[in-house]
């Protein structure tokens, strides 16, 4: 998927942070896959999962930047629209206590515990070199992903532990780098993967889908992104956050460079062969 010009002006909008009351919000839940314990609202009147990441879950960082890791995480996903997503994800500001929640549309359909391994796989045959690009390695948790009412499509939820950012806070370190390993600990032709998920994948839809989807249409985004978000937190004041941000996108933004020229070498392999 190419980038135009529309899309970008979709994204920068006034503001991306939508401020609500959390006062005002629905009652906690468990649901749709999610470690974080859930809380409904409603934007335009349409219904949403909210969350905020735990406080206790880090050290260093503010709670919030894994919050806005997913929100990036959930930009780039778009891109590639075969590898579905809730159809709306949308960020939230807790005025009264300076933090960002991340809001996601309700998903019609069940866990993908439902599926056989082989239907689950087939169904996520698309997006495989994607969850493989992002670092997603909470894809082998099937309560991470939706299979629709018709059980004909898999979207995936929760991806807090996508890019530098482990589900419950922890950074990857040196495991999410240029070189991205995933190649060979969640391909089915790995001989070393940690994760069966993609057993009976296609790899060749995996491999079309994932280049159809250039790395300027991802840079355009990734930066679009930055900028919109630093400046909405910084006109609410929200400065250190903002720092973090930034040095955050600057830290993953040429790492996933490298990992999508690696990525995109080896699915042009699979469809050569």
């Amino acid at each position: 998927m190419r980038i135009t010009a529309s899309h970008l002006r979709q994204l920068i909008r006034e503001s991306l942070l939508n401020e609500i009351d959390i006062e005002e919000v629905g009652e906690s839940c468990w649901a749709q896959g999610s470690t974080h314990e859930l809380s409904t609202c409603t934007i335009g009147g349409d219904k949403f999962y909210l969350k905020f990441s735990d406080s206790w879950f880090f050290e260093s960082d503010d709670p919030s930047l894994q919050i806005l890791n997913e929100y990036l995480t959930y930009q780039i996903y778009k891109l590639f629209p075969a590898a579905s997503t809730p159809g709306r994800i949308e960020l939230v500001y807790d005025r009264n206590n300076q933090r960002v929640g991340l809001a996601s549309l309700a998903v019609p359909g069940g866990g993908g515990r439902r599926m056989t391994a082989k239907q689950l796989a087939s169904l996520l045959s698309a997006g495989v070199y994607v969850d493989i690009f992002l670092a997603n390695w909470d894809i082998s948790n099937t309560a991470n992903i939706i299979i629709s009412p018709e059980e004909d499509k898999a979207t995936r939820i929760d991806l807090g532990g996508n890019l530098d950012f482990r589900a419950q806070g922890k950074r990857k370190g040196k495991m999410f780098g240029a070189d991205p390993g995933e190649l060979n600990t969640m391909l089915p032709t790995s001989g070393g993967r940690i994760t069966d998920i993609f057993e009976g994948s296609d790899l060749r839809v995996a491999a079309q889908s994932f280049l159809e989807t250039p790395w300027s249409s991802i840079h355009d985004v990734i930066v679009a992104t930055q900028e919109q978000v630093a400046n909405d937190l910084l006109d609410r004041g929200m400065t250190s956050l903002a720092t973090q941000w930034d040095d955050y996108v600057n830290h993953v933004g040429p790492i996933l460079a490298q990992r999508h020229n690696a990525v995109t070498a080896h699915a042009r392999h699979i469809l050569a062969t």
